[in-house]
């Protein structure tokens, strides 16, 4: 049995059934397990392998203990990380608000897209002399720059069926330049997922990566399948668009760091506060709060979030209002990204120097992320403080200027080039 006539919400419960079978047969090879309890999925990792925390559909009143008994297998047996993702909506709802809580951070939100393979769009053009092939077997380990190098394909007796998995290497110019996988499932959501399509940078935007994916969706429909599913990043939306492909929803990860979590594990009375922040329950903020000293509320979350930052991030503004009238510190980019603009300009005025303070771990400013998020107001409120325009981040060594340049947001480059020099 195979996936027909699908809606556009089959075909993300497709995704995440091929998902969830992919990140089995992963663990399996790589020697590890997966444990499974009432609603809650998780392959075992190691110090060199990744646990993969599979589509939860827990119960609201089994969640948390679950997911307590998740954290404390990682404390005993660390993985080299852990992710986690969901369909939306996730299921408890408050998933991520319980994951936040224990020491997870956020991730990304994939994009599920979905094609039926009787309507792939195969005329594209493509450099000349390239050749795909399909190579399961070939280490690409020392290829530089290409991204998913290191996947590991399962061999054949691992698999469920034959040509379970398979891998297509991309040849140009006598050289290895781009790779895909395409793994199968099967049942009444079963379809062909799409996954580590890369290619290295000197052959990008030539149609190879297309051409790459194109090889593996062919080779699906050739399978019979009638679908094709992935999760993609913006920057590959319209590569699969060309093909056919069409967005069918949205999902959520989240991301553990374990050296994180080995440093500081979240202790049941910091869990039972960041929930009550992050669903905004002023009934239950109200009931601890002779329990908790200003202190203990500006005290890092396992993750690295403050408790303002994660009212922020869980859009609550009263839990942030009840932080504050508790004794809770903000900073200015808490306060703009709350909605609070006011406060941040009387923040910023009552102490300029501010502006230059880094954030998070990549040591971005607040005209970083006016920059990054083509935020007009942000520029002006951050440049009105006259800020150190060298400032660089510490993930690319770039300027405000530099990442405004990056994205295309001409106005902000703008804003800040004709800023007089302090």
């Amino acid at each position: 049995m195979l996936l027909q006539d699908a809606t556009s919400r089959q075909l993300e419960q497709a995704a995440a059934l091929n998902h969830t079978v992919l990140f089995r047969q992963e663990a399996a090879t790589l020697g590890g397990t997966v444990l499974a309890k009432q609603g809650l999925e998780w392959t075992s990792g190691s110090a060199d392998v990744p646990s993969m925390v599979a589509f939860p559909a827990m119960e609201d009143d089994k969640a948390g203990e679950l997911l307590d008994e998740m954290i404390a297998f990682y404390l005993r047996h660390p993985p080299k990380g852990a992710g986690c993702w969901s369909l939306e909506p996730s299921v408890p709802a408050d998933l991520g608000i319980r994951l936040l809580a224990r020491g997870f951070q956020p991730g990304w939100r994939p994009r599920w897209m979905g094609l039926d393979l009787g309507q792939v769009q195969h005329h594209h053009p493509f450099p000349e002399g390239l050749t795909i092939a399909k190579d399961n077997t070939t280490s690409l380990d020392r290829i530089k720059n290409l991204p998913y190098a290191h996947v590991i394909i399962p061999e054949a007796h691992m698999a469920e069926m034959p040509g379970q998995w398979t891998r297509f290497v991309a040849k140009w110019q006598g050289k290895v330049v781009a790779h895909s996988v395409v793994f199968l499932s099967t049942g009444p959501f079963g379809a062909a997922g799409i996954y580590h399509v890369g290619v290295v940078p000197a052959a990008r935007r030539l149609g190879i990566g297309k051409a790459v994916t194109l090889a593996a969706c062919l080779y699906a429909r050739d399978k019979g399948y009638r679908y094709a599913v992935l999760n993609s990043t913006e920057a590959g939306r319209r590569t699969y668009e060309q093909l056919g492909f069409a967005t069918v929803g949205e999902g959520w990860t989240w991301w553990l760091l374990p050296h994180k979590l080995l440093a500081h594990p979240p202790t049941p009375k910091e869990v039972v506060l960041a929930e009550a922040v992050g669903r905004g329950d002023l009934r239950a903020l109200r009931r601890l709060r002779p329990h908790y000293a200003p202190a203990d509320l500006d005290r890092p979350l396992t993750n690295g979030m403050s408790l303002m930052e994660l009212a922020v991030h869980c859009r609550e503004p009263a839990a942030g209002e009840w932080l504050l009238d508790a004794g809770s510190s903000y900073t200015i980019l808490d306060a703009w990204d709350m909605g609070w603009k006011d406060r941040a300009g009387e923040r910023l005025r009552a102490d300029p120097s501010l502006v230059n303070r880094p954030y998070g771990e990549w040591n971005k400013t607040l005209l970083h992320f006016a920059a990054e998020r083509n935020d007009e107001d942000l520029t002006r409120l951050a440049l009105s403080a006259a800020p150190d325009l060298g400032l660089k981040d510490k993930a690319y060594q770039a300027t405000a200027l530099d990442w405004a340049r990056h994205f295309g947001h001409a106005v902000i480059a703008e804003l800040i080039t004709t800023h007089p020099p302090t």
